[in-house]
């Protein structure tokens, strides 16, 4: 039931008028909200949406009995800060922003505006002969282009019509250009955006209010619900900002891309429990939850450094399975200083649950009872950190897939075993490899065996050369010719492959699976676990 205090509305009013408000200061951004992080093509697509009439969500505002604190910026500009009478965006901060930052002309307001910004990130301009938007490159637009700002301003189209005429363009364009201008112009003026309006109540209601609204809607971040309840205003702990910030530091490692979710279970799980077993709730009752969460962010880094460097799981997406990086963040989390032995042991158990597709094979009980297994390892209790559900027991491989897609377990053991072979099982410096790159020996074959992953490494003469990874390629072009690369499984027939017939392409590729499958056998059986493999040739 909602509390007598706290009521809801909701309103439909045009776009012009949330521009008003927030030039005026009566919408306000709390200061638990995550940072603006829309790309160009995020707005883009949003102006896209808005040309075609089609609806862009709803606007979720809050009118607090308390202060949250306010940020002060909203695009590129430094909007007025209200004392009271002022609503909270707490939903639709991404949209809005976009909309206010490109809409607002900055020629006539009278707000602050980081000019660098603006130009770089918001002028969004249309150009009416493509009938596209796009953030223009440079200064220099043709009459027929127009910042979208402009669009909204009724007495800009007379300017822009003498500008046409100024430079000759025939009548017909004229008109054409004109009749685009004004129905456009026309669109953004009457657009009508809806919004949901939360007065009173305490910021947990709020957000409460807010996952209800949205559950058959938009997606709520977790980490945004978590901010909003556990920002401090002392300390300024914002999580979303926090975890960004983790993010841009985990580009260095290929590991932007996981996802925000698997952070936040890392942060529940450094809570004793593993986060299938304890609630967000619950943990955000913990009276040491901000420290605990800055130390778990600095686990994560260690434990994505310890992927990179000692497995060779140079791309987010070679990473088995997620839930792996939330049991070696509680190893980082637990062991501070962990020993050569431990780290060997760790790498191990990466390879003993890779293989074993041991977090599929375990039910959510079982793996509840491998976290505090794992656990009692990294407090020295246990010698071996895997856990066994069978005394005796033994794991057995599953089988490799006829193509190989990566993502999948059993797929990314194949490729991150090839790569590891190929250096000697050896660590890696992350400051001198770059990433991975897939290269096919045919180009028109599927199978496994016709897949060479090999590590890219920096140029130090050229630091800006970004090799894209699993782009695919001919070997030839990155090896060179008539070598033969035995760690690569690849032998003196390489010099030949431009003239090998189809039949001698198959023999070629069975003989390399084999070798493969001889040599991932022998390793993972050294691993204790059964590999069931019916290949018999020798390379």
């Amino acid at each position: 039931m909602i509390n007598d205090k706290l009521k809801v509305e909701s309103r439909v009013r045009r776009l012009i008028h949330y521009i008003e408000d927030i030039e005026k200061g009566i919408l306000q951004i709390p200061a638990f909200q995550r940072d603006f992080v829309w790309d160009k093509k995020n707005k883009i697509d949003l102006f896209d949406s808005l040309s075609e009439g089609y609806p862009i969500g709803s606007i979720l505002l809050w009118k607090p009995d308390e202060s949250y604190g306010e940020g002060l910026m909203i695009g590129p500009y430094t909007i007025p800060q209200k004392e009271d009478n002022y609503f909270y965006i707490l939903d639709g901060f991404q949209r809005l922003s976009t909309l206010f930052g490109c809409l607002i002309n900055p020629d006539k307001t009278t707000l602050q505006i980081n000019r660098s910004l603006w130009e770089k990130e918001f002028q969004i301009c249309y150009d009416l002969k493509k009938e596209e938007f796009f953030l223009p490159r440079s200064k220099n637009l043709e009459p027929y282009q127009i910042p979208v700002y402009k669009l909204m301003d009724t007495r800009a189209s007379y300017t822009f019509q003498r500008n046409l005429q100024d430079m000759y363009y025939s009548d017909d364009d004229i008109n054409l250009y004109l009749d685009r201008y004004e129905k456009l112009g026309s669109t953004l003026i009457d657009f009508t955006l809806p919004s949901i309006d939360i007065t009173g109540g305490t910021i947990e209601k709020a957000v409460d209010i807010f996952s209800r609204l949205n559950s058959k809607g938009s997606i709520i971040s977790p980490d945004w619900i978590v901010s909003a309840r556990t920002y401090n205003r002392q300390d300024d702990f914002r999580l979303g900002t926090l975890i960004d910030e983790l993010l841009v530091d985990l580009k260095k490692y290929n590991f932007e891309g996981i996802k925000r979710e698997l952070v936040l279970q890392c942060i529940q799980s450094s809570f004793g429990k593993l986060y299938l077993d304890v609630s967000i709730e619950e943990v955000l009752q913990e009276i040491n939850f901000t420290q605990q969460t800055r130390k778990t962010l600095l686990s994560i880094r260690k434990a994505v450094k310890f992927l990179f460097e000692e497995l060779s799981v140079v791309y987010s997406k070679l990473l088995p399975a997620s839930i792996q990086l939330v049991f070696l963040t509680e190893f980082f989390n637990l062991v501070s200083e962990p020993t050569r032995k431990q780290l060997d042991d760790m790498k191990k158990w990466f390879w003993i649950t890779t293989y074993s597709n041991y977090f599929t094979i375990y039910s959510p009980s079982k793996r509840k009872e491998a976290f505090t297994h794992f656990q009692l390892y990294c407090n020295r209790e246990y010698l071996d950190p895997v856990y066994y559900d069978r005394p005796g027991g033994r794991f057995s491989a599953p089988d490799l897939p006829e193509k190989i897609t990566y993502g999948g377990v059993r797929a990314n053991a194949y490729v991150l075993f090839l790569l590891n072979y190929a250096n000697d099982f050896q660590p890696i410096d992350s400051e001198e490899v770059e990433g991975i790159r897939i290269f096919n020996l045919f180009g028109f074959k599927s199978r496994p065996e016709n897949i060479v992953p090999l590590l890219v490494y920096v140029d130090p003469f050229d630091k800006n050369n970004k090799i894209p990874k699993f782009k695919t390629s001919s070997l030839e072009s990155w090896l060179g010719r008539g070598e033969s690369y035995p760690r690569f499984f690849i032998g003196p027939e390489a010099e030949d492959f431009d003239i090998l017939s189809d039949k001698e392409v198959d023999t070629l590729l069975d003989n390399r699976a084999s070798a493969i499958s001889l040599a991932e056998q022998a390793f993972v059986e050294s691993l204790e676990i059964n590999y069931n493999d019916e290949w018999s040739y020798n390379f």
